[in-house]
């Protein structure tokens, strides 16, 4: 049970795509195999052509997207029996590790079941934040994902919880049922783990932290930096997605309110033309510069030459780009009171609330007082390497080990097999 093991990771996102959850993936896997483990991904299609992988495979996509822009996977006769052909070829699997609530996730479950191997599944998306607050049509968006999650994998009971309103509990549905389904449960954050119990999952929960590659984080660390002139305006960053969640067109106002302060944007998505439009109809073009999506070195190496991040989205359970911040000294300003748990004390700076105004206030609060962004970075420097992959990698193999310990459990019924 000590020794090396064979793990089969299923995600919704393909490896070579950008984006929080794959830079941890890549981490991941990055840090299985240096100690000696074999790790093959099942995953969802690139959007565009990529590197064919060995360890990599691609399953079969219907001709739909997701609100994401990434291709959907549904759990097909034809992917059921591409993966019982790879889980063959390539020899005994020990453990299935879901990352998504979605397609791939879904096949990995009822495969993990076919072949009698344990399953251990993350849960770290707050698709019932994402729903309420950015869906054009919440309610209708939360039953149709529970009702085509439910086909596949049907919740038997899920007790109400105070303060949830119809909408959210619809939406929490697919990843309590995901949860259920699963051996062992991991998520990033202790506050995360409460509203899983919170609303009836038993099954057994590890807090387990997502991670950089170490290796990454040496490179990035040993480049030479150049340090800003005396004088020069207060420089901001804000990277992550273009979309409603993340709220891009928030941050570049909040630069807009703030005179004197500039904004680098990196990142790409659905709004990537209302961002282009929202600075060029504000005559923001000398302080606001878009830079496109671009890999996580390059977002690493940007953050070591800025003075502040802009977390404005409300709806991230941890989030890579908060890890990033901290493993590169980046003070945070931040709206969402459940980040505390991962921001240092005394590392970030939470605004009152998530509006623009709020942000701007906490902007120019610093621009007028540089100092604090040196006790802010003060305050971060002795928890620059907590991020390191290699902090959590024996967390993960030990919910491996431990859900390899147990029985599985009957596969669940409902939907084609």
């Amino acid at each position: 049970m000590a020794g090396t093991m064979h793990i089969a990771i299923f995600t919704d996102f393909h490896p070579a795509t950008l984006g929080g959850v794959q830079t941890a993936m890549q981490a991941l896997c990055d840090g299985l195999r240096e100690r000696g483990h074999r790790v093959t991904v099942f995953c969802a299609p690139a959007p565009e052509p990529v590197t064919v992988d060995a360890d990599t495979v691609v399953l079969s996509s219907i001709p739909a997207k997701m609100a994401t822009g990434l291709p959907v996977v549904l759990p097909t006769r034809t992917n059921r029996r591409l993966i019982d052909a790879e889980f063959t070829a390539r020899g005994p699997v020990d453990v299935v590790h879901t990352l998504t609530a979605y397609g791939c996730a879904i096949a990995g479950i009822r495969a993990a079941r076919r072949h009698g191997v344990p399953v251990v599944q993350t849960i770290q998306s707050r698709d019932d934040t994402m729903i309420e607050k950015y869906s054009p049509s919440p309610y209708f968006a939360a039953l149709t994902m529970r009702l085509l999650h439910g086909w596949f994998v049907p919740l038997r009971h899920q007790p109400a919880h105070a303060g949830d309103t119809r909408t959210t509990r619809l939406a929490w549905r697919p990843m309590i049922a995901q949860a259920q389904a699963a051996d062992r449960v991991t998520v990033p954050t202790e506050h995360f783990a409460r509203r899983l119990a919170a609303r009836g999952v038993d099954r057994p929960i590890h807090v387990v932290s997502n991670g950089i590659d170490d290796a990454l984080l040496d490179r990035v660390r040993a480049e030479a930096v150049e340090t800003a002139a005396a004088g020069a305006p207060l420089r901001a960053l804000w990277c992550g997605r273009f979309s409603p969640e993340k709220r891009p067109l928030e941050a570049i106002e909040v630069i807009r309110a703030v005179p004197g302060c500039t904004l680098d944007v990196y990142g790409g998505g659905p709004l990537a033309e209302r961002v282009r439009l929202a600075v060029d109809e504000g005559n923001l073009a000398d302080r606001v510069h878009l830079h496109g999506e671009v890999d996580q070195a390059t977002c690493l190496a940007a953050m070591r030459t800025h003075d502040l991040l802009l977390l404005t989205s409300d709806c991230d359970t941890q989030g890579m780009v908060l890890l990033e911040a901290v493993a590169m000294g980046l003070p945070i300003v931040y709206c969402d009171p459940e980040l505390s748990e991962t921001i240092p004390d005394g590392g970030g700076i939470r605004t009152t609330d998530g509006t623009v105004d709020a942000f701007a206030d906490a902007v120019r609060a610093v621009a007028a007082d540089r100092g604090r962004l040196t006790r802010l970075r003060a305050a971060l420097a002795p928890h620059a390497d907590e991020p390191r992959q290699s902090r959590h990698i024996t967390d993960i193999l030990s919910v491996y080990r431990a859900a390899r310990t147990e029985s599985a459990l009957p596969a669940p019924s409902g939907g084609p097999s």
